[in-house]
């Protein structure tokens, strides 16, 4: 049993922590660096007493979940050795997954925990009932999953008649094309970025009426929305560099094919925005809300032109990601206007693509 456990846990949770070591960094940073212990329990009651406050919580959780669920996923279909516990007896199999699975969502669990020691101090029977109902079904979704992994290690992907035949007939234009490659590609990539993105930029939206927030509070939820996005950057430049190596051969100005670039991430953000809009705080006016956008807009093209000076595999791209966070932390903290950050990540950002952009080679062993 000993061994049936060690090996799956070195190869799966280890490597899970140990490749998502910034985001949790950020995260941490991000949640006590800016809220006290006194309004972190200030919130944690005031979802406790408001269940669709509380729904945006356990929201969190599933987006953390299926994320979960889809490095499994992707670890069980292309790890050999994982693919052994095939062989294991189900009975065993099943409480061995389990057990690896809820060291995969202990932040989950860690954190409902304490939601739940205030809900029996305060005597909130249903919001507690529904943590626990939460942390249950959370904890039971990924076992199913990873059984049907080891039964289909190599899963056929599924492509509808009408989705060929659209695609076959209308022309998709030069900045849709890797939004459509997500939506047929990499719809779990997608749905994961722009959920967490979604029910984080709707959460701190939502602790406006709370207390008496500056600006600050929503470049901070913009920092973090654009770190979600992290991966599908990390993507646009895969695809780009593997799939439309023709693109560079294209005579096309530099300045052009920034402006492309910035409008694909300018859709991919455009949800963001309207959330933001229709859901203005009171006291933050619209030109500082479009502050706000632009700079999530220069934080993500930012990392993208830094790729295109010097490649780097996906791991190492996320620890950029977690200094060019801590970098703008300090600079929201200190109070610097949110349209000269935007401005500046722009700026930043167009001088590395111009510097590097023919300069740079995607280096297949390494990614």
């Amino acid at each position: 049993m000993t061994a049936f456990w060690t090996v799956p846990e070195k190869v799966l949770v280890r490597q899970f922590y140990l490749q998502n070591t910034g985001l949790f960094m950020v995260v941490l940073l991000v949640g006590f660096g800016f809220l006290s212990s006194v309004e972190h329990i200030a919130l944690a009651t005031y979802a406790l007493h408001d269940l669709p406050f509380l729904g945006l919580y356990v929201g969190l959780w599933v987006v953390y979940t299926a994320y979960v669920v889809r490095f499994s996923l992707y670890r069980f279909q292309t790890t050999d050795l994982l693919q052994l516990m095939r062989l294991v007896a189900p009975g065993r199999r099943v409480l061995i997954l389990y057990g690896l699975h809820v060291q995969l969502l202990l932040p989950v669990i860690a954190y409902a925990g304490f939601m739940g020691w205030l809900g029996v101090q305060q005597h909130t029977v249903k919001a507690n009932n529904l943590l626990i109902l939460s942390v249950a079904l959370l904890s039971a979704v990924p076992v199913p999953c990873v059984e049907w992994a080891l039964r289909h290690p190599n899963p056929e992907r599924f492509s509808g008649r009408i989705g060929s035949r659209l695609r076959q007939r209308l022309a998709t234009p030069y900045v849709l094309f890797f939004i459509r490659y997500l939506l047929h590609r990499q719809p779990v990539t997608l749905l994961l970025a722009k959920g967490g993105s979604g029910l984080l930029t709707l959460g701190v939206l939502a602790l406006y009426p709370t207390d008496d927030y500056d600006l600050r509070l929503l470049l901070l939820g913009a920092l973090l929305s654009a770190a979600f996005h992290a991966s599908i950057v990390y993507e646009l430049y895969q695809f780009e560099a593997t799939q439309l190596l023709l693109v560079r051969n294209l005579p096309w100005p530099t300045g052009r094919r920034f402006l492309f670039y910035a409008l694909i991430f300018t859709l991919l953000l455009s949800p963001e925005l309207l959330l933001m809009v229709r859901n203005r705080p009171a006291g933050v006016s619209l030109p500082a809300q479009l502050s706000v956008w632009l700079f999530a807009l220069g934080s993500l093209l930012l990392p993208f032109a830094g790729l295109q000076v010097r490649h780097r595999p996906r791991d190492r791209f996320t620890a950029v990601i977690f200094w060019q966070v801590i970098l703008s932390f300090f600079l929201i903290m200190y109070r610097l206007p949110a349209w000269l950050l935007g401005v500046s990540a722009l700026a930043a950002a167009a001088a590395l693509f111009v510097y590097g952009y023919y300069r740079s080679s995607w280096e297949a062993d390494e990614g």
